[in-house]
């Protein structure tokens, strides 16, 4: 039986990614399974690389970690589910209540194929929310609406709540949308799932609690965090863009091996000034890049990437061969007006 050669690689970030190393025996195996299934794998993965690495001491004090941010995540999810079963993520009454779905482990299973949004639906959710949309001519806006119901009918949406809403895979496919506007592959089709959470999760290996992240063929949000930096759109924090830009990463540049592309081959203007600005930025106090996005040139990426979007004048400003080789990297500019 041939061997399957992709394992998970956790990051010093947000991300797990995916490796291509065959016969790689320190991580469990797991393939077109959402992540938020995958507890009970994540734990056998666990504890045999606990017992392998110090037999019985860190996986008593592994086990015992792990209880207790599984009871302070069951707290806090327990004293904020009411907010989010009632809250309403549009002004008027049309708001379509997807709980009415048969649940799978504790979420509601949305094939995107089955899900039926009108037009004009769509440009109401995104000129709510979404401040990208809102700045496109009439002509591009139709293209946008277009690319999201084809993005969105590729997916499978998981939403881990006891309600759900229509704005949650608008707004999500919004998102790689917007990021992907310029280039002529937008479907990821690599990342055959999306997984909202009602807030910030758990994440293991390592033990972790998560906004976002993308792991296997999944990308996972907080969608308390999502809408939170959606209705602040010049701070430079969106944990949408953020994500998306990591996904963007595994599908063109981690996932495609030795197969050349358009986006592998313009990232080179962004690869080429990365580190050194890292350097720069890890010697200034106060400036645009926080300490994840320092830690590591993924995360440097996608932080850049939200930079791009939301403060794109002080970007340029400071680091306009940054901000070039973005433009080059996602075919678009920002710093327009």
């Amino acid at each position: 039986m041939p061997q399957d050669s992709l394992s998970y690689i956790v990051t010093n970030g947000d991300t797990v990614y995916l490796s291509n190393t065959p016969g790689d025996s320190n991580y469990q195996t797991v393939k077109n399974i959402p992540s938020v299934f995958q507890d009970e794998l994540r734990q056998n993965a666990l504890a045999e690389e606990a017992k392998k690495d110090t037999e019985g001491l860190i996986a008593f004090w592994s086990t015992i970690a792990l209880l207790i941010a599984g009871i302070y995540l069951i707290a806090r999810a327990s004293r904020n589910s009411s907010l989010f079963a009632n809250e309403q993520f549009s002004n008027n009454n049309d708001d379509e209540d997807y709980s009415n779905a048969t649940p799978a482990s504790s979420c509601f299973m949305y094939p995107g194929k089955d899900l039926r949004f009108s037009n004009n639906e769509v440009h109401n959710i995104c000129s709510k929310y979404n401040y990208y949309y809102n700045n496109l001519s009439g002509e591009k806006k139709d293209i946008f609406i277009s690319r999201l119901k084809k993005f969105l009918q590729t997916k499978t949406f998981y939403i881990c709540s006891n309600k759900g809403y229509k704005e949650m895979p608008v707004l999500v496919s919004a998102a790689a949308v917007q990021i992907t506007f310029g280039l002529d592959e937008f479907l990821l089709p690599h990342f055959e799932n999306i997984v909202i959470h009602p807030q910030e999760y758990f994440g293991t290996n390592p033990l972790r609690i998560l906004e976002g992240n993308v792991q296997g063929t999944s990308i996972n949000l907080s969608w308390k965090h999502f809408l939170e930096d959606y209705q602040n759109p010049t701070d430079g924090k969106n944990v949408g863009l953020h994500e998306m830009a990591h996904a963007l990463q595994v599908q063109y540049l981690f996932n495609s091996g030795r197969n050349t592309n358009e986006f592998k081959e313009d990232f080179v203007y962004f690869d080429r000034v990365d580190e050194e600005i890292m350097s720069r930025e890890r010697n200034r106090l106060g400036s645009l890049f926080d300490s994840n996005a320092l830690s590591n040139t993924n995360e440097f990426w996608a932080t850049s990437v939200e930079l791009f979007f939301e403060k794109p004048h002080e970007l340029k400003a400071l680091y306009p061969e940054l901000y070039k080789g973005i433009c080059i990297v996602l075919n678009q500019e920002t710093a327009l007006s």
